[in-house]
């Protein structure tokens, strides 16, 4: 029988609104058995304080925050200054915008908040490890930020190279580590100009990249909340979801360890 940490993991992204559960699944990777690895771009540690630091790694790299005198001379430049005037500034504290940078440095040596413990680079895990990105929204201000700082508007050129550093840090993730990797996104509602129908992807830089993420991933999940249930789902309508681990279904436990344990089979002789 192979050694099954030497085989690469699954790639998997949550896709939900705010509130419908997907940091409180990651839990659930705790019960399938794999140590678990948290970057977080955004606030929610505490949803998972009460897991066991030995098992649930963390590190949190906040969004960048200018402070008030910087908001304060940005503020007098919009107020005073014309449209075509503000497009044609470089940029507005672009140097101290580096959160994008420390997430990269946190992918090279992942440091642990919890126990201050580091872990080396996440491209030298096996599948005994996952990675968790949490979320896709946090990660998409820092590209946008590392291009143009907080300047207020943004040109072509910005949205180009943020996209395009955005979506080379995805693919690496997806095709360059052997650990599992899940990537939790908000989701967004496009309408179509021409039918009018809403369709739901994953909230991101551009209208391009969203409709192309799917495809680096093995399992696009829907992540649901009515009411007080949580559930998952595999085929929401407008929603290009897939299930190489999952059964197409509407209803399905918000749970990680079917998943792996289908994937440790598929590693049987």
């Amino acid at each position: 029988m192979p050694d099954i940490k030497n085989i690469p993991g699954v790639n998997i992204m949550l896709l939900g609104d705010s509130g419908s559960g997907k940091t409180h699944a990651i839990r659930t990777l705790l019960e399938a058995g794999l140590e678990v690895f948290v970057l977080f771009t955004e606030p929610g540690m505490e949803t998972l304080s009460d897991t066991p630091p030995d098992r649930l790694h963390w590190h949190y790299v906040p969004p960048a925050s200018p402070d008030f005198a910087s908001m304060i001379d940005s503020a007098k430049k919009i107020n005073t200054l014309d449209f075509k005037t503000l497009s044609n500034l470089g940029d507005i504290d672009k140097r101290k915008c580096t959160e994008f940078i420390d997430v990269l440095v946190c992918l090279s040596n992942f440091k642990c908040d919890r126990t201050g413990q580091e872990y080396g680079a996440v491209d030298d895990w096996k599948s005994d490890r996952v990675l968790v990105l949490d979320s896709l929204s946090g990660l998409n201000i820092s590209a946008m930020n590392l291009v143009a700082g907080t300047k207020p508007i943004k040109s072509q050129g910005d949205w180009q190279v943020a996209v395009d550093n955005l979506e080379r840090l995805i693919i690496k993730l997806c095709v360059d580590t052997e650990c599992h990797f899940v990537l939790t996104a908000h989701l967004e509602r496009e309408t179509d100009e021409v039918t009018g129908g809403i369709t739901l992807v994953s909230a991101t830089l551009g209208r391009k990249l969203g409709p192309k993420l799917p495809r680096f991933f093995s399992d696009v999940i829907h992540v649901k909340r009515i009411v007080d249930k949580f559930t998952w789902s595999t085929m929401t309508p407008n929603l290009a979801t897939k299930n190489r681990y999952l059964p197409i279904k509407s209803d399905l436990p918000p749970s990680f360890v079917p998943i792996i344990k289908k994937w440790k089979d598929g590693q049987k002789p």
